[in-house]
């Protein structure tokens, strides 16, 4: 069966790193929010669904807002702050390691 082509695989290799699996208590959905804040994805409105089966973004173009576009960022009830922070690292449109050592020194920020 094909991927449509609005769903962006994370990495299905990281499915199976421990890294990406957290039994760390906080809220998820909150720590996404924020995450998103601060990169800011250009003209994408994103919705933020969690208890997904796996981490899973998916995204087009808002229909009737030429320019503008949706996404869907999926959490998993275990998901790790590092595989929150690399999806929304996906939306943001900045260079990905930028995003991810931003993202990353927030982890830092809501640790302490």
């Amino acid at each position: 069966m094909e991927r449509p082509k609005n769903v962006l695989d994370i990495s299905p290799e990281h499915d199976r790193e421990a890294a990406d699996l957290s039994d760390e208590r906080f809220d998820r959905g909150e720590f996404a929010l924020r995450a998103i804040e601060i990169v800011r994805p250009r003209t994408t409105r994103v919705v933020i669904c969690e208890g997904a089966a796996r981490m899973r973004v998916e995204h087009g173009p808002r229909w009737g807002h030429p320019g503008e576009a949706w996404a869907m960022l999926a959490i998993p009830r275990h998901a790790s702050k590092r595989a929150i922070a690399l999806a929304v690292a996906e939306l943001s449109g900045a260079p990905r390691a930028w995003a991810l050592d931003v993202l990353l020194e927030l982890t830092n920020e809501t640790a302490g």
